[in-house]
């Protein structure tokens, strides 16, 4: 065993500090460029803007891009409900109302179906919420703008701020989008939502029956099978009329509908984003995606708003709506690869300098032989 000394101290600081520079350099060398599928989330926020800008025209007729500057904003009046209406099944937070109206929102998602690899005509179990519907249709454009098969069960009741308007909830908004042709499909079922699935303790009588008007009038059956076990259990059923369980590609869920998730503490359990198998926790119930996950399929968990416009740069609570293309969703931070070698050959080749310049204060030895006693 042979080990080589260095007796110049100069050397040493002088590499250390070319080393601690180059380092440096590569580390702040970071640089920001366009995903590779920017193009289809770019096509996805301007697919949301369409659907916002017929929603408003719809609500509001009358109001066009010319004139628009004649109410505040539009989209306050369109796709933001009251605090408390007769479909109200819960509180909710009107910035997470707002932020998913950003047209940038569906580019998230688009983002979250093509990290799941997902392919043209694949099957996917859709489950919205009336609680948010700007980001049921940011989900519902990512979905068309991929070209991908979805079927759809809304709860129709709203927390705060949501589609709580009992002649517009949110089932009226899709069959808007749908009569438009901004999307081809819709919704397959419904249910109350709330607590129980059934409404809750929050609405009265006359909730549920504004509930049930809405979902007769969209002409989509109506899961109320008296039990949040037997919602469960019916809206797995809707999901088995087109395929079993397993030939789902994946299963996106917007929101804390109670039938979805089975439990609202799971709400804290269960991950924001994208999910390959749900985390093994102590669940007090379980809901709709457990099932899905029991067979394998993977899930898109859209809950936690304020985290997800953190981690793409997304304005919270922002109107009027951020420009098209804005967000970190659009792009990523690389490291210069040129710059890393560049450093990689520099660094050998101050190594192999110091060696050369040095090498009279290399002295060999044997293991456990004292270099100054060396002549």
């Amino acid at each position: 065993m042979y080990r080589p000394t260095i007796k110049s101290r100069i050397w040493l600081v002088i590499t250390a500090i070319m080393f601690i520079g180059l380092y440096y350099w590569v580390e702040t060398s970071i640089e920001t460029i366009e995903t590779a599928d920017v193009e289809l989330k770019l096509q996805a926020a301007q697919l949301m803007a369409d659907a916002l800008e017929v929603l408003q025209t719809y609500r509001l007729p009358g109001v066009t891009n010319d004139n628009i500057t004649e109410i505040i904003d539009p989209l306050r009046y369109t796709m933001l409900g009251e605090k408390y209406s007769p479909i109200t099944t819960d509180e909710g937070r009107i910035t997470d109302k707002i932020t998913v109206l950003n047209p940038n929102f569906a580019a998230v998602m688009a983002g979250y179906l093509i990290e799941l690899k997902l392919n043209k005509g694949d099957t996917i179990a859709v489950m919205l919420s009336g609680s948010m519907p700007g980001a049921n249709i940011a989900a519902l454009t990512a979905i068309h703008i991929l070209n991908l098969h979805p079927v759809i069960i809304t709860s129709v009741g709203a927390s705060w701020w949501g589609a709580n308007h009992p002649d517009f909830t949110w089932l009226d908004m899709e069959r808007v989008l749908y009569d438009e042709g901004i999307f081809p499909f819709k919704s397959t079922a419904a249910s109350a939502g709330g607590s129980d699935d059934q409404g809750g303790l929050r609405i009265s009588s006359i909730g549920r029956q504004l509930i049930a008007d809405a979902i007769n009038r969209n002409e989509v059956i109506y899961i109320s099978e008296g039990t949040l076990t037997e919602n469960i259990k019916g809206r797995l059923r809707v999901f088995e009329i087109t395929s079993k369980l397993a030939n789902y590609k994946a299963v996106l869920n917007v929101g804390g509908g109670i039938a979805a998730i089975g439990h609202g503490q799971n709400r804290q359990l269960i991950p924001t984003g994208v999910s390959t198998s749900l985390p093994e926790k102590n669940y007090p119930n379980l809901g709709v995606i457990h099932y899905f996950s029991q067979e394998n399929v993977p899930l898109i968990y859209i809950s936690d708003i304020s985290k997800i416009a953190r981690e793409f740069k997304l304005p919270e609570g922002q109107l009027p709506l951020p420009a098209i293309g804005s967000g970190a969703v659009f792009t990523e931070r690389r490291y210069n690869v040129k710059n890393a070698w560049i450093a990689l050959i520099a660094m050998i080749i101050i190594m192999a300098a110091a060696k050369y310049f040095d090498k009279k204060h290399y002295q060999w030895r044997e293991e456990k032989q004292d270099p100054d006693t060396m002549l």
